[in-house]
């Protein structure tokens, strides 16, 4: 089959599949006039949604806006507001680098001193991707979700359908090699032409609402939805594809590989958080016993043996934070040595290691030390 021919059986199996499987999420069809609250929305939606669930997302958004309703009260937030804000979602860099981007937008509108004012929400991918912390994947979903303005973009789920429809499946460990400049480039042929057919085709009954102005929005949200829920990364539903049964999609055998990260990955509760005895630096080359006998693990992150696993440091910055969000006052880090380390003794090595971990959390803005305590 031609690339041309097969370009068009993937829209038309894509939008008829949208049209009977699309999922209701709160950013999604926003009934909004102002351009930039709604760009304001999907800016607070996307940066949610890189590494978090779709459904803890959902729960959050809503509290965050009613919180922070209009993208100046985001902008005048404290780090602390923020951060606190933004309990449950994780890695709370991203809290602060989405303040930063509301402050800067802010900024650049000068007549927005208040909510009655508008604001210049740029529309223009240069300017978008000139704020912090706002990359070529999430200008692209400001300017398809809020400005209807197409344009394509790769996100996981789009990047994996293109790749398994028009260059083939993944190698056997479930990887392949990574060519965005291509796929980019087949992304925005494809979207010329889903746009292009967007109304051949028999969907009206389904979505009337529906129209020529929303396709772009629309067929990225097609992918989206399609990429989560049937060409899912590790367990495709083959036998729901219409892509595989129309031809233009090969099934594998098997589904892929998930890759077993070692145990050393899990969370562990804090009460039975324990310093191990290895040197730092045979912990951060990902040495280990098993790698000694010939079994091949991912090289292991710089952090902690917890008993006999080894727990990263993002773990421990993560049990921080969320600690400090219920403290008001402060803690020492003696204070937060023993919350966090069942055998806290205030040992050289125990207090140089909690002492980097605290250092780094106020590089990235995440807390504050004032008269010998830690704050948010």
């Amino acid at each position: 089959m031609k690339l041309q021919e097969r370009i068009r059986v993937f829209i038309q199996e894509i939008w008829r599949w949208y049209g009977r499987n699309k999922r209701q999420l709160p950013w999604r069809d926003l009934d909004i006039e102002d351009t930039a609250q709604r760009a304001y929305r999907v800016m607070v939606s996307e940066i949610m949604l890189q590494q978090t669930q779709v459904s803890r997302v959902i729960v959050m958004y809503k509290r965050f806006l009613e919180q922070f309703p209009y993208l100046e009260d985001l902008a005048q937030a404290s780090n602390r507001e923020v951060i606190l804000a933004w309990r449950g979602l994780g890695y709370n860099s991203r809290a602060l680098r989405l303040r930063d981007a509301a402050k800067h937008i802010c900024n650049k509108s000068p007549n927005a001193q208040n909510t009655q004012q508008k604001v210049n929400f740029p529309q223009e991918m240069n300017e978008l991707m000139f704020i912090s912390g706002i990359g070529h994947y999430t200008a692209a979903a400001i300017r398809n979700f809020a400005f209807h303005i197409p344009t394509p973009c790769l996100d996981t789920n789009i990047r994996r359908i293109l790749h398994r429809t028009f260059v083939g499946p993944e190698n056997s460990d479930g990887r392949w090699k990574k060519d965005d400049e291509y796929l980019l480039k087949l992304a925005s042929e494809v979207l010329t032409v889903a746009i292009t057919v967007f109304d051949e085709l028999p969907r009206r009954q389904a979505l009337p609402a529906w129209s020529g102005s929303l396709a772009s929005s629309e067929w990225h949200a097609a992918l989206m939805d399609f990429g989560s829920l049937v060409q899912t990364k590790r367990n495709p539903r083959w036998e729901e594809c219409p892509l595989t049964a129309a031809g233009i999609m090969k099934a594998t055998s098997k589904n892929f590989p998930e890759v077993h990260l070692p145990t050393v990955y899990q969370p562990v509760s804090p009460t039975i958080v324990a310093f191990g005895h290895r040197s730092s630096s045979e912990v951060d080359s990902g040495t280990s016993t098993e790698k000694r006998r010939g079994v091949s693990l991912q090289p292991r992150e710089p952090g902690r043996l917890v008993g006999s696993r080894h727990v990263p440091n993002r773990i421990f910055r993560g049990r921080i934070v969320e600690m400090l969000r219920d403290c008001e006052n402060g803690l020492t880090l003696g204070q937060i040595g023993k919350e966090i380390c069942i055998d806290w003794c205030s040992t050289v090595e125990q207090k140089t290691w909690l002492h980097d971990r605290l250092t780094s959390l106020k590089k990235d803005r995440l807390l504050m030390q004032r008269h010998g305590k830690f704050f948010l």
